[in-house]
């Protein structure tokens, strides 16, 4: 929902599909309430079982957000040509401390409205969405939701995606069933492996990035150990994409982007892949930089 405009957004999501990725994330909350429907328009296009798609409950965006989404388009326009006010908006961003409570009521009505958002009759992962250590998750009575649903053939699969406070295993309580979902990148891997990672590229590439720019003696290096100029076009977001799940530990990573040949230059990336050698030498680097100058 970051490019303004449908007809960018059905080229992305059919970039995907045509480079061989099937699967895809959403929640009730993303888009400002308005990204299941989006895909929902988009699923209408392909065969349904031919894709994975996966949505979140717990956290919502609120009636009067809700009513702002219509507007989202001529805003965003606006704002992907103006980056200083956007960056601006996002500063303005504070984040919700209020403690959120995920209980079988609050998923139900959720997935039942997920479901119609998206126009499909089954999901194939529901998440509960970013649960914080002072949330309150009742995994006994989400268990039994969980299994209901499922019989009912509303969902495929269920688990917990989290976002912070990674501390707290939330994805434990649904084990060994449960699909577990968390954020990490190479320079800030997870503490335990999952089933998917999120967030695996635009930290990891703006620090790297920034680094090397800024160190001519630290690019040198990294040259001559990768045998290649990791700050030449497209180096660096190959190598971050085709090793990071080795990196984080997940068995599948997700990736997000406006832009089509991004998208297609991602899946690339992870299906013809840099030989081995190149990556073994890149996740070093990657691991050296993490911690630090030696003293």
């Amino acid at each position: 929902m970051q490019a303004p405009f449908r007809k960018e957004r059905m080229a992305v999501l059919g970039c995907a599909v045509e480079h061989g990725i099937t699967h895809f994330d959403t929640a009730r909350m993303y888009g400002l309430g308005s990204a299941e429907s989006e895909l929902g328009v988009f699923l209408r296009t392909v065969n349904r079982d031919a894709v994975t798609v996966a949505t979140k409950f717990g956290i919502d965006v609120g009636g009067a957000a809700r009513r702002l989404g219509r507007f989202q388009a001529p805003a965003r326009a606006v704002l992907r040509k103006a980056p200083a006010l956007r960056r601006a908006v996002k500063r303005r961003q504070e984040p919700d401390l209020t403690p959120r409570h995920y209980d079988a009521a609050v998923a139900t009505r959720s997935l039942d409205q997920s479901l119609a958002a998206l126009g499909v009759d089954y999901v194939d992962i529901l998440f509960v969405h970013g649960p914080r250590p002072f949330d309150t998750v009742a995994s006994d009575e989400l268990g039994e939701f969980f299994e209901r649903a499922h019989r009912q053939g509303k969902i495929r699969a269920w688990g917990v995606s989290q976002d912070e406070g990674l501390e707290v295993d939330f994805a434990g309580a649904f084990a060994p069933r449960g699909v577990s979902q968390v954020r990490g990148d190479l320079l800030d891997p997870p503490p335990r492996p999952a089933d998917f990672g999120f967030g695996v590229f635009n930290r990891s590439y703006t620090t790297l990035y920034a680094a090397l720019r800024a160190d001519a003696r630290l690019a040198r290096r990294w040259c001559e150990t990768l045998q290649a100029d990791p700050l030449a076009p497209g180096v660096l977001p190959r190598l971050i994409l085709a090793s990071s799940a080795v990196a984080t530990g997940c068995r599948a990573i997700l990736y997000s982007s406006t832009d089509p040949r991004r998208v297609a230059d991602a899946a690339d990336a992870v299906s013809s892949p840099p030989d081995a050698g190149l990556l073994t030498r890149f996740l070093a680097l990657a691991q050296q930089f993490r911690r630090g100058p030696a003293p």
